[in-house]
């Protein structure tokens, strides 16, 4: 589940709070605090595992998803002049990186970080795009469910109803593959996105592209069996549109507290890790 994460860290993350009004033997439990740092601030991408932030052997944080804090809510306080961080793999408590900040720092900044369960890597590495193409990979959140899905482009033929209480008419759908059978927990390879064309059918209607998410298998639409929640915010090509692009999609079905309903959370990893 996709985590955004603001957090106020106190004497080297130590749970000071519960202690703080604890004695033992007639002597206080306090750290003592050496100086308050502030401008700690952290942010990433997570897939494929969870990663567990500790503070000098103190776990602190579980992140997946897109990994965010706000660096000015955000406080380092020093015991001494320095604190350990580490970032494990919560499968197997590996320590995947270690970083250690000092009470004379100003900044307290973790480098951006992709983890992809297997490898950590100082960012997320992706292709420079190709002439005027448009190329697109995916990775569907097994934590959404395992079927596998289709992604498609859907050009809508429609016309507008002002009388109806849904005003836009959908009379004929062209379907346009990007993605056939995507298995969840892994990344596709890049794919070529085809300008979407169609014919109307009818005269007085008008065409709009939209990507879609189905279920492979029974071609129900992904979340909910509903299209627009079933909507990717995807840039698609046009006949003379350049020059190309390319974008990494991370999607996730995620419980929207209501029964049974859920909602789509999609992340172009491209934008969250601009060059």
């Amino acid at each position: 589940m996709i985590k955004t994460f603001r957090i106020i860290y106190l004497a080297a993350i130590l749970p000071i709070l519960l202690f703080s009004a604890c004695e033992k033997d007639g002597i206080h439990m306090m750290p003592k605090i050496k100086a308050i740092n502030k401008e700690f601030s952290i942010s990433g991408f997570v897939v494929g595992d969870t990663v567990e932030q500790y503070f000098d052997g103190v776990k602190m944080r579980d992140y997946y998803g897109q990994v965010r804090t706000v660096s000015f809510q955000n406080q380092l306080a020093f015991e001494k002049d320095e604190i350990n961080m580490e970032l494990r793999r919560k499968s197997n408590g590996e320590t995947i990186y270690r970083q250690t900040f000092n009470i004379n720092d100003k900044q307290n900044v973790v480098p951006r970080f992709y983890f992809d369960g297997l490898k950590f890597n100082k960012g997320y590495t992706y292709p420079d795009p190709q002439g005027d193409e448009y190329t697109a990979n995916f990775y569907v959140d097994p934590a959404g469910g395992f079927p596998p899905v289709d992604i498609n482009i859907e050009v809508l033929e429609y016309y507008f109803d002002g009388t109806k209480p849904d005003p836009i008419i959908v009379v004929n759908t062209t379907t346009i593959p990007i993605a056939e059978n995507v298995k969840a927990g892994a990344w596709t390879p890049y794919l070529k996105v085809q300008v979407p064309i169609a014919t109307p059918q009818q005269s007085g209607t008008e065409l709009y592209p939209i990507v879609v998410v189905r279920d492979a298998k029974t071609k129900d639409y992904y979340v909910n069996k509903n299209r627009d929640q079933s909507t990717i915010n995807m840039e698609i090509p046009y006949d003379g549109v350049s020059p190309g692009k390319v974008q990494s999609l991370y999607l996730n079905k995620i419980p929207s507290g209501t029964e049974k309903k859920f909602f789509l959370e999609f992340y172009d990893l491209v934008q969250l890790f601009p060059r």
